[in-house]
């Protein structure tokens, strides 16, 4: 399910030991500046800052301070071009304790260290130290050379302030709120903020703030319009908890997109979402985006989660899982409150309960950093910590269509919502006979389950013909009884029951998360394969070309035993040809574009291309000529029609055209780097060319024929009931229009 998020690579690892290790710091921090494109900066105590290039994975800057330095803030990193167009870093980071400064200035000591990208340090004022007039406890960055950075303090409060941080504008925040997050965003991105009538009149709003900060049992969130001076929008007060709930704990992370989509985590698994909007005369509402989820499987402990904002409702939530010593990464739209895609990294911590922090980065990639959330003990002697980059596919869009078919999934990590014990989808009989499948499957016993089956279909059967009734929710369960389960070698497993459900149409797809096909397939169900891409409305291209390239290696696999081997293992299980396979995808209604994708995806080897190819070669024989013989013996009555000119095995000619060359687009540099397709790519130029020269031929009629093949639609459709008879006037009119169309002798274009 991990179609939307890519493999995570590491970035940066480093190895930090005890001794600078302290409880009420975090080991390694990890910022990213959108106007310092590839470049991200780290902040590692007891060691020093990095700014490291993402794209060539290495570090570009190095600060190193020594182990008497500590970070009370993570560093921010930006670039300038000075004299010469050098290219210069410059990096701005928040002192908690160093040698040289006092107590009073702790945590209120910027070093500001300056560094050509090219490796060569400055020779001059290579390091700077301001003291401002609070502790700030992150720094970002806005969208002005002049005024570049904003200092935000534990409380909420911002400030403006140029190069040397000399602070040109404030906004205060007074209070007894804690900082959770603070994000901003460029003015064009998020118009759902600004309104024409702002009190920042003197300038042009450069960004967006967006400030969030928990006090009690509410999260405060504070919205401000950055120019050369900042401007407060308004502020609004959103309950941590259901109303007349004791919240308890706190929020464990906080994200906002752009779009004014704001979504917060407790500390036990409640994740709520609004949609933030700004009215005249700037007003902050806060409307709930959907009902809250409730997370159950992660261990609910706050350095163990992280959300990130992607784009509107889309979320990125990292977290570990109890039991496991993984990291869970899942891809959320809020929206719709379903789980698109997840993946599973292996944690790199030693620690059972690693400090997880997300930020977005590049376009298509965010940042996860992984560092201990406690010291090590003395045996293990120093603490690891990395940086991970993860992709993600930047086109996905929320919307309904992504949404579909994601149920399955969603229900695992989510708290199972309370029945009212007086309404229930199943009824009593329904319930049991699942129950009594899952039992029987789980110990391995098929044909026990297709008895308890089918003797319920024949007590619940109304007279000799007629069948139960089946609901939608009553057949996903059984489908899941069957196939949700582990494979293991060896297994029994009928097919009968889905077999029964799949003739009858019963049976889709998004039962199983859209993996029908696969499951299927793992169980040797190939007669239901078949079926399914008759019967299923809902098979995607991706399984469906999967399904192909599974066929292609087991029969593979089979002929390189059979020439080892001296004898026939008749044991094996039946795999179908490939051509019977490739014959019912190309019958399914599909497209192009995602089968295109699916080549990509599954058939990267040269070998399985000229197999398919080879079976298409074979299809084209015959071509137009029989597809033309079929379609106008039909409009023949007292002729009866021989649709069995090409056999039922092959596939509708436009069918094969489309597919072979959705199948040439998406892997044509393949096929002509491999000598072996070769002499079939020549044979089939040679079957389509001859169809070309008929196509253009047979175009030419298009014009002079198009008048009697609408009138004979019509009449089809009148003796159907489908449209009323034509008036006399009408046929008067359609008989005049007819007659000048004959004597220019042209049709209809």
């Amino acid at each position: 399910m991990s179609s939307s998020i890519g493999e995570p690579f590491q970035l940066y690892s480093t190895n930090t030991s005890a001794k600078k290790l302290s409880l009420n710091s975090r080991l390694v921090y990890t910022t990213y500046n959108p106007r310092f494109r590839r470049h991200a900066t780290l902040t590692i105590q007891g060691d020093g800052i990095h700014v490291v290039d993402v794209e060539n994975l290495h570090s570009v800057v190095s600060h190193s301070v020594g182990d008497h330095v500590s970070f009370s803030a993570p560093a921010f990193t930006r670039s300038v071009v000075e004299d010469n167009n050098i290219r210069f870093s410059v990096t701005y980071a928040v002192i908690k304790q160093a040698p040289e400064i006092v107590k009073a200035n702790r945590e209120r000591t910027i070093w500001i260290m300056k560094q050509t990208l090219a490796g060569l340090r400055v020779t001059k004022d290579e390091r700077k130290s301001v003291v401002t007039p609070f502790p700030p406890v992150r720094i970002c960055g806005v969208d002005s050379d002049e005024l570049p950075l904003l200092l935000v303090s534990k409380s909420g409060g911002i400030s403006l302030a140029d190069p040397e941080v000399a602070i040109q504008s404030q906004l205060e925040w007074t209070g007894g709120q804690e900082l959770l997050d603070v994000f901003v965003f460029p003015s064009s991105s998020c118009p759902v903020f600004i309104q024409r009538d702002t009190d920042c009149t003197d300038c042009a709003v450069r960004n967006v703030v967006c400030v969030c900060c928990q006090a009690g049992s509410n999260l405060y969130v504070r919205v401000a319009l950055v120019g050369d001076e900042i401007a407060h929008v308004d502020t609004c007060k959103l309950p941590i908890g259901d109303e007349g709930e004791t919240v308890e704990g706190r929020i464990a992370g906080v994200t906002c997109s752009a779009e004014g989509v704001l979504s917060f985590i407790t500390s036990r698994g409640a994740w709520k979402s609004f949609q933030l909007s700004v009215s005249e005369p700037s007003t902050l509402h806060a409307i709930p985006l959907t009902e809250p989820l409730q997370l159950h499987a992660f261990k609910k402990r706050r350095p163990g989660i992280s959300i990130v904002s992607l784009s509107s409702s889309l979320v990125l939530l990292a977290t570990t899982v109890e039991g496991q010593n993984n990291i869970s990464l899942q891809l959320w739209d809020l929206r719709y409150g379903v789980l698109l895609a997840s993946q599973t990294m292996t944690s790199p911590v030693a620690d059972a309960l690693p400090h997880l922090h997300l930020i977005l980065g590049d376009e298509g990639q965010t940042l996860l950093t992984l560092s201990p959330s406690q010291p090590p003990s003395k045996s293990q002697g120093t603490a690891r910590s990395t940086v991970h980059v993860i992709p993600f596919d930047q086109t996905l869009k929320s919307n309904l269509a992504a949404a579909l078919g994601k149920s399955s999934a969603t229900e695992e990590w989510l708290v199972p919502p309370k029945s009212d014990p007086l309404i229930s989808v199943l009824n009593e009989d329904q319930r049991k006979l699942v129950s009594a499948l899952k039992t029987t499957i789980t110990k391995r016993a098929p044909q026990r389950a297709d008895h308890e089956f089918f003797t319920w279909v024949q007590k619940h059967s109304r007279g000799d013909e007629a069948e139960p009734v089946y609901g939608h929710e009553f057949v996903k369960r059984i489908v899941n009884a069957i196939l949700v389960t582990e494979v293991k070698a060896g297994d029994q497993h009928s097919p009968r029951i889905l077999q029964y459900l799949l003739e009858r149409g019963l049976v889709n797809s998004t039962m199983v998360d859209g993996t029908l096909l696969r499951r299927l397939s793992e169980r040797g169900h190939w007669e239901n394969v078949i079926l399914s891409l008759r019967t299923v409305i809902d098979v995607s291209e991706d399984e469906m070309i999967s399904s192909l390239k599974f066929v292609i290696d087991a029969h593979r696999k089979r002929e390189n035993k059979s020439s080892d081997a001296m004898h026939l293992d008749l044991s094996e299980p039946w795999i179908p040809p490939l051509e019977t396979l490739l014959s019912a995808c190309l019958s399914y209604d599909f497209s192009p574009v995602a089968v295109r994708l699916s080549i990509r995806k599954y058939l990267s080897d040269a070998r399985d291309l000229v197999a398919i190819l080879g079976v298409l070669e074979g299809w084209l024989h015959g071509g137009i000529e029989d597809e033309m013989k079929v379609a106008l013996m039909s409009t023949v009555k007292s002729v009866a029609v021989n649709t069995e000119s090409r056999t039922t095995v092959v596939p509708p000619y436009p069918k094969i055209i489309t597919f072979l060359q959705t199948l040439l687009d998406a892997s044509c540099i393949a096929l002509l780097q491999y000598q072996p397709s070769y002499d079939l790519l020549r044979k089939t130029l040679a079957q389509i060319e001859p169809e070309i020269d008929r196509l253009d031929r047979l175009e030419q009629l298009r014009g002079v024929l198009e008048p009697f093949a609408k009138a004979h639609v019509r009449t089809l459709r009148e003796k159907a009931g489908c449209v009323p008879k034509e008036s006399p006037t009408e046929l008067k009119r359609q008989r005049k229009r007819m007659e000048q169309q004959a004597s220019l002798g042209v049709g209809l274009y």
